[in-house]
């Protein structure tokens, strides 16, 4: 259930948001969520996040009808830490190469999903 809350910080404005994400590793494919999104990264909380400085493709999937493919590195990586909800399993990931028009995709797709919820923007 996504829940709405929005956090300013780093001049980026990111909202709770779970969404499936599949990460495509040179080893295959990784399933995560999505916790926080923004047009500038995610966080994705996964079973076996990559390390610091990894680049990956990855899907998101807003609904059944849309997703987004995008590359990201990991900027954060809690690989070995607790697995609980002050420090969850899972990365950080910074996109890099998202075209303007993407961008805004992400923008609209998380902005879509919200006012579904109601008058919250």
């Amino acid at each position: 259930m996504n829940t709405f809350k929005i956090k300013r910080g780093h001049q980026n404005l990111k909202v709770d948001a779970k969404y499936p994400v599949v990460v495509l590793t040179a080893d295959g494919q990784m399933k995560g969520e999505t916790r926080q999104i923004s047009t500038q990264q995610a966080f994705v909380r996964c079973k076996d996040p990559l390390r610091l400085y990894d680049v990956a493709s990855m899907s998101i999937r807003f609904s059944e009808k849309e997703s987004l493919l995008a590359e990201g590195e990991v900027i954060w990586s809690n690989r070995y830490g607790p697995d609980d909800e002050i420090t969850p399993r899972g990365m950080v990931v910074r996109f890099t190469r998202l075209s303007p028009r993407e961008r805004k995709r992400l923008h609209d797709a998380i902005v879509k999903q919200y006012k579904k919820k109601g008058d919250l923007w």
